[in-house]
């Protein structure tokens, strides 16, 4: 007789907490919830082992994620399993940049902006490396909990590819970070969207291969070539003197902020000095037409931290070296 009003207690017990498990989940604060967690489904890893070696991949080589345009990765198909996705924002200045954004069913806003020829840091600490369809991902967890980063190597040496940083307040940013990527990976694998093949555009030209080596030899001895983007270069024998070549879009450049109208060869262009006292200049000048009110830029920056600052010495320099680009840039 004990034993069964034992038994009968336990089950009333159990029967009470099954029913307040029942009432707690009617009255749930559904916009509290984060619902875009159940459509984030890639982990990290999933993309079975992680390679070694260089990256021989035909999809993702330099002179073709030059070409690639950074916008419909993170856009609104990118992002629609994440919930309502807005237009991307495409940088005012980078060809590799753009920021894409979407609201989850619980009303969490997130934020995932793509960096195309970024460092992946995959060395860093607090590195989670994995794969995503034959490529290296190198994932790092920012430690506001809030914001991840999540990159795919395409290029070993040095090492470069793509970087999402996933911004998700009250959401999950890494598994996020890791779904968005691993669609942008098979979006390279297919059919990715490119930028429109406009004759002559620098979306097409190798940063590494516009100066002539004779000049860059005479200004920088002993140097070497590292793409430090896609879309940019260094020329350096180690850390100085250091001649930087980069290709942007924007504004047409003009006189403003110190910058100083000069003539390379028949073409305008235009010289600022840095605001140090160690030797840098910097000659920007158009190339042709972008989007818009866009034009598609060439720099050319000359620095030596180990020279003081001297106007025409350095922009001389840095002008010798834009004149050979000039000379080997493909014309529209």
């Amino acid at each position: 007789m004990l034993l069964n009003a034992r038994r009968r207690r336990i089950a009333s017990a159990l029967a009470l907490v099954a029913a307040l498990g029942a009432v707690s989940a009617c009255g749930q604060n559904l916009g509290k919830s984060n619902f875009a967690r159940t459509t984030v489904a890639a982990e990290a890893g999933s993309g079975g082992e992680v390679p070694s070696g260089d990256i021989n991949d035909p999809a993702v080589t330099p002179a073709v994620m030059r070409t690639i345009d950074p916008c419909p990765l993170v856009g609104k198909e990118a992002l629609s399993g994440l919930g309502t996705p807005e237009d991307p924002r495409p940088s005012l200045t980078s060809f590799g940049n753009c920021t894409g954004k979407a609201t989850d069913a619980g009303g969490k806003k997130l934020t995932v902006s793509i960096d195309i020829g970024s460092s992946t840091f995959s060395s860093a600490s607090n590195a989670v490396v994995s794969a995503v369809e034959g490529l290296p991902q190198i994932e790092r967890k920012n430690k506001d909990g809030n914001s991840c980063d999540i990159g795919i190597m395409t290029l070993r040496k040095p090492e470069r590819g793509i970087s999402f940083l996933v911004t998700y307040d009250g959401g999950d940013p890494c598994a996020t970070g890791r779904a968005v990527a691993a669609k942008a990976v098979k979006s390279l694998h297919a059919s990715p969207a490119k930028f429109p093949a406009g004759a002559g555009s620098l979306t097409t030209v190798d940063p590494c291969a516009v100066a002539d080596p004779a000049v860059l030899a005479e200004v920088v001895p002993h140097g070497a070539t590292s793409p430090s983007s896609f879309h940019s270069c260094d020329w350096t024998p180690g850390s100085n003197p250091r001649i930087s070549i980069g290709f942007r879009h924007g504004l047409p450049p003009e006189e403003r902020d110190g910058t100083k109208k000069i003539d390379l060869d028949g073409t305008p262009a235009y010289q600022k000095i840095g605001t140090t006292s160690d030797a840098e200049c910097k000659i920007e000048w158009q190339h042709r037409p972008w989007t818009d009110d866009g034009v598609e830029i060439v720099s050319v920056i000359y620095k030596n931290y180990d020279e003081k600052k001297d106007e025409a010495a350095s922009c001389g320099k840095a002008a010798k070296i834009a004149e050979s680009v000039i000379s080997k840039l493909p014309k529209g």
